[in-house]
């Protein structure tokens, strides 16, 4: 298994640093909004990648924190006359709810800020003993001059990053990129007592110290968002390796960002997509589908044609994976040897190159067309080697795996609703067409059929009679 590391800027075969065990860290989400897709984008990745590990047979330690004390929620707690960490605990659970619905598993340890204060006053400290940091004025810098490897993740020196940094007019830092490892506060601010004075923790120091509680000095994988790369992973380098003088992480993987209709997703450009808002009008599967299908490293854009795109592809793989679930008897999935399986062995190598599962969800396509032409027991073989796979990968890929009729006829209801009919009425219809087909009145039926055609419904004749399916491509120039 080969992973594209950030750090060497080049793919490297995959060793754990201790036997089977992985000990992974994603940097999760500060809670001074809504959660929003490009959250969900790195929660997904992440999740895909563990599991995986784990279907490789790694045991796998995922920790996912959240920040849930910085200046934004404690102005915004203030507004509405609460603590910023009950403010921050409601957030947090509404953040999971969310999560729960696009994930498979969830990182197994979720750490908050508020809850490593001791630690990180003790790493703060450890760091100005061996003169990597000093105290100012009741805040506490890291000294980056004195790390002569700076910049070696963001591959850029001194000089270019200084001209990244924002000196706020307020900092008694000794130099432009020395960091904040502890801000000082106030006397009837919100922070906790330290030995330089009441303050909070800095952004960066927050990782550092909980992965250093966790997991230790060395991880296998860190990630996050590729917006992370600098000043945040660079500077948790920074005071994580001067402290311990080892490696933070073996492996770098960042995801790529977001543009939703060609522009980056930010609050300020009023494109800010929650993840709340998309689950009210897309299935889970299709937030999933359509991140999946976009390689983790990618810039990912969002729009409804893309969205209407993965809900078109997810609703023609269960129409055809509903009939082979209704017709093959569930022992013959369970007899299916996966390991030895070539559809499965088409997952393996796509996840096995950089955790490509968009490569396997793009084969997919020529899976179900194979199995449509086939016919008889070739067919049902197939058939049933493809529901094996697809339950053996559901950790991992997250997809494909309801009951039978689940997916579609929840997007056959919100298509309903959509054209302001109901099923009944569909039916109804068809039924008039069916009786002007034995009236020989050809003209009403195909009259009925383009009518039902326009609002977006399709209609298949059979031997076993007539059924209806959404029409993505009307849909999609309907809008």
């Amino acid at each position: 298994m080969i992973i594209y590391n950030v750090m060497t800027r080049k793919k490297q075969t995959f060793e754990p640093i201790d036997g089977n065990n992985v000990k992974i860290y994603a940097c999760g989400i500060t809670v001074n909004g809504d959660a929003h897709l490009g959250h969900a984008r790195q929660a997904i990745v992440f999740n895909m990648i563990t599991e995986y590990l784990r279907l490789k047979g790694y045991n796998v330690k995922y920790v996912r924190n959240y920040t849930d004390v910085d200046d934004k929620i404690i102005a915004q707690a203030k507004e509405l006359g609460i603590g910023p960490l009950q403010l921050s605990d409601q957030r947090i659970k509404a953040t999971d709810s969310v999560m729960q619905r696009l994930l498979t598993r969830d990182a197994d340890v979720k750490p908050r800020v508020s809850c490593y204060i001791e630690d990180i006053i003790s790493f703060v400290s450890q760091l100005i003993d061996k003169g990597y940091a000093y105290a100012s004025g009741g805040d506490v810098y890291f000294t980056v001059s004195k790390d002569n490897s700076y910049g070696k993740l963001s591959n850029r020196n001194t000089k270019e990053l200084l001209k990244a940094v924002r000196i706020e007019d307020n900092e008694t830092k000794a130099d432009g990129l020395d960091f904040a490892l502890w801000k000082g506060v106030g006397k009837d601010e919100f922070g906790w007592d330290s030995p330089w004075g009441k303050g909070r923790p800095g952004w960066h120091i927050e990782c550092s110290t909980m992965i250093h509680s966790l997991l230790g000095d060395t991880i296998d994988i860190h990630g996050g968002g590729k917006d992370l790369i600098f000043p945040h992973h660079e500077n948790e380098i920074a005071q994580s390796e001067c402290l311990t003088g080892k490696p933070l992480a073996n492996f770098w993987v960042h995801n790529g960002l977001i543009t939703v209709n060609g522009t980056k997703m930010s609050k300020s450009m009023n494109n800010f997509v929650t993840i709340q808002g998309l689950l009210d009008q897309y299935d889970p599967e299709v937030l999933r589908f359509l991140i999946l299908s976009n390689h983790y490293a990618s810039p990912l854009e969002v729009n409804k044609d893309l969205l209407l795109t993965a809900e078109k592809h997810l609703y023609h793989f269960y129409t055809q994976l509903d009939e082979y679930r209704s017709s093959v008897p569930q022992e013959l999935v369970d007899s299916v040897v996966v390991a030895d399986d070539e559809y499965y062995k088409l997952f393996e190598q796509s996840m096995d190159n950089d955790f490509n599962i968009s490569l396997f969800l793009a084969e997919l396509h020529g899976i179900f067309a194979d199995i449509s032409k086939s016919k008889g027991q070739d067919k049902t073989t197939k058939a049933t080697r493809l529901l094996a796979v697809l339950n053996y990968v559901y950790p991992a890929c997250g997809m494909l795996c309801r009951p039978v009729g689940s997916f579609v006829n929840s997007i056959k209801a919100k298509y309903l609703k959509v054209f302001g009919v109901t099923e009944q009425q569909v039916q109804n219809k068809i039924d008039q067409r069916q009786q002007a087909k034995k009236d020989k009145n050809y003209a009403l039926a195909d009259s009925i059929r383009n009518e039902l055609f326009r609002q977006g419904i399709s209609l298949m004749d059979s031997a076993q009679g007539t059924t209806w399916n959404v029409n993505f491509d009307v849909l999609k120039h309907q809008k």
